[in-house]
């Protein structure tokens, strides 16, 4: 069944709508066992196996997973009516499908997500790539969140595992468990349409979960038209 691609804003939720389908397991050790973030290996993001958002064709794209024996290709979707959009999801070997493939326009990727097993931690990539300019908690469990640090700049959004919930601390020790880098326009898509806060440091996560005072609100947030909710 043909059915139309998440906008990029609407990313910032999958982690979370993955775990509520079933057990809550965000240190999924079944998901992409992938480490380039920080080797740089093949490509340095925004770049991710020779496929970089706003430059690689969808069907380059599928073609350079299809050819590649690590990765099967499940679940390929299209827009309907007058929208454009195409979407692909892809697994590592026979494992669950663990990360997609977004096409705005039919024609380019657009962005991607891939969810990760917990093999890096974020103080490596805040080494690497500095603070990030924004960031928002989202509580999955008393037991289990994640805090997801935007980029603009690069332009990428990290997702880092957070234990104890809303009440724990965003640190160099949180494990990364997934990516999503974008083409710049839909990067300032995500910002048109995003409520986010600024980094203000290694500190609660509640700091970054509170959803009535935000530091940050793009300026189509509330324009159905701008900003549809999916």
């Amino acid at each position: 069944m043909k059915r139309r691609p998440l906008h990029i804003f609407l990313l910032l939720l999958t982690v979370a709508l993955a775990a509520c389908a079933g057990e809550v397991n965000l240190l999924d050790e079944t998901k992409l066992q992938d480490t380039s973030l920080l080797s740089g290996d093949p490509c340095e993001a925004p770049c991710w196996n020779g496929i970089t958002p706003g430059e690689t064709t969808y069907r380059d794209a599928k073609l350079i997973l299809g050819s590649d024996n690590r990765y099967k290709i499940s679940d390929e979707s299209e827009a309907e009516g007058e929208e454009l959009g195409r979407v692909f999801s892809f697994a590592e070997g026979e494992n669950q499908p663990c990360c997609q493939m977004i096409s705005r326009d039919g024609e380019t990727i657009s962005s991607f997500m891939l969810q990760l097993a917990p093999q890096m931690s974020f103080g490596p990539a805040f080494d690497k790539f500095g603070e990030p300019r924004y960031i928002i908690g989202q509580a999955v469990s008393e037991e289990q969140a994640y805090a997801v640090s935007v980029y603009p700049e690069a332009p990428m959004v990290i997702y880092a595992f957070v234990a104890g919930g809303e009440q724990g601390n965003v640190s160099v020790d949180n494990k990364i468990i997934a990516l999503s880098y974008m083409a710049p326009s839909e990067m300032q898509h995500l910002l048109t349409c995003a409520r986010l806060h600024e980094w203000k440091g290694f500190v609660s996560l509640a700091t970054y979960a509170g959803a009535e005072e935000f530091d940050y609100v793009g300026s189509g947030v509330g324009d159905e038209e701008i900003c549809p909710e999916g």
